[in-house]
């Protein structure tokens, strides 16, 4: 029986991805850390936005740190994102890799046509995720062979949706971080029953079916598998599983609701003061000749962090009456498309979603808050979903 290996298919670099803060060397770092726990990582592939790194080589470091490192690509399409694999010349000539809305069914042939393959990327999450487009437009499937079910930035509910889609439409599955930071490669992979070295080797395993989406925690030794998530057995309010305890009082009419909460104009002195307070060097934000002549954008864009020097007004307010102590429970950045110098960029924030779960120290309620960020052109550039948790702390008997 062929020993089975384990990839992250789903992985952004600083090198590629304007977006992500992990090098690939610090990728391989943390691979090298998590083997020394007791995982079992083989490799990642480098699936960079709209940017394929044809001119990379990383076989140093895959020497170095005994990680196979591949390149494949992230794409946006008209029923969200797809990630492809195996990819050629013939490919990258057929698209415009910028166009956030690429006919999904020339992107999936094409890749099929050129010795590539193509995958539904983090497939219930919304708008950008297959799911919510065959629910709602009633696409057709007949070209989609797997999705990515289980994902690395998505909740269990977004994953669940996935997995219930696969199950009734007979599409294969995979795992994948969709790392944008360090700590974040190896919490979903996939695992091959083959040994996968190239780019080649990836796709011939992915036409095979051999293969299966696992959690990091799935590759120790003696691990007992985990369950794979169905939305079913999910409340879609959170992904998190029912609770007992008397309803939380809120403003429901509050959740959903969109507001205006300020705007940010953009501007080429903005973008340099905002680089040197971080000391960024990419030249894609600094070097206007570079960008204008070498980078994909034809011209200078700002960095996505950007956005948080606007200084917004609070949204809506679902006035959740419960707990005595909150704190900020994470950030999320989707990137849709380039911030340029003379943008105005408007922010719309609503409370996308308020759902409760239970730990180690009792009952908490989770309030995630999306704003999305528009140009001039009404054209979304990105969006933030913040969660900020409350939770009710017990007075220790005396």
């Amino acid at each position: 029986m062929p020993e089975h290996s384990y990839f992250d298919l789903h992985v952004h670099s600083t090198d590629g991805s304007d977006d992500a803060g992990g090098t690939v060397e610090g990728y391989c770092k943390w691979i090298e850390a998590r083997r020394n726990n007791g995982y079992h990582v083989d490799g990642f592939v480098l699936t960079e936005h709209r940017n394929y790194l044809d001119n990379a080589n990383y076989s140093a470091l895959s020497e170095q740190y005994d990680v196979t490192i591949l390149r494949g690509l992230e794409i946006e399409t008209d029923i969200g994102h797809v990630l492809v694999y195996g990819v050629k010349d013939e490919f990258l000539q057929r698209f415009d890799l910028s166009d956030i809305s690429l006919p999904y069914t020339d992107v999936f042939k094409a890749a099929e046509q050129t010795g590539g393959i193509a995958v539904g990327a983090h497939a219930g999450r919304p708008r950008i995720g297959l799911v919510e487009h065959v629910d709602e437009r009633n696409i057709s499937l007949a070209h989609i062979g797997i999705i990515e079910a289980l994902n690395g930035g998505s909740s269990d509910y977004e994953n669940g949706r996935a997995f219930d889609l696969a199950n009734d439409h007979g599409l294969l599955t995979i795992g994948g971080s969709d790392a944008h930071f360090v700590s974040a490669l190896g919490r979903c992979l996939t695992e091959f029953d083959a040994q996968v070295q190239s780019n080649e080797d990836l796709v011939d395993a992915l036409r095979s079916g051999n293969f299966r989406p696992v959690r990091v925690e799935d590759t120790r030794e003696g691990a007992q598998r985990s369950v794979l998530p169905s939305a079913a057995h999910i409340p879609a309010t959170s992904g998190q599983g029912e609770l007992g305890g008397e309803a939380i009082e809120m403003d429901k009419s509050a959740i959903g609701e969109e507001v205006h909460v300020g705007s940010l104009a953009v501007t080429i002195d903005s973008i340099a003061n905002y680089c040197e307070a971080l000391e960024e060097t990419n030249p894609l934000y600094i070097d206007a000749h570079w960008a204008e002549t070498e980078g994909p954008f034809g011209g200078i864009i700002a960095p996505p962090g950007i956005l948080n020097t606007a200084r917004l007004r609070p949204g809506p307010d679902p006035q959740i009456r419960f707990g005595d102590q909150s704190f900020h429970a994470g950030t999320r950045l989707e990137t849709f498309s380039p911030i340029r110098p003379g943008d105005t960029i408007d922010a719309f924030t609503q409370v996308k979603e308020v759902y409760e779960k239970t730990g180690r120290s009792g009952r908490m309620v989770f309030v995630v808050r999306r704003t999305r960020y528009s140009n001039q052109d009404g054209v979304d550039v990105a969006a933030t979903e913040n969660s900020q948790v409350m939770r009710q702390v017990k007075a220790l008997d005396d």
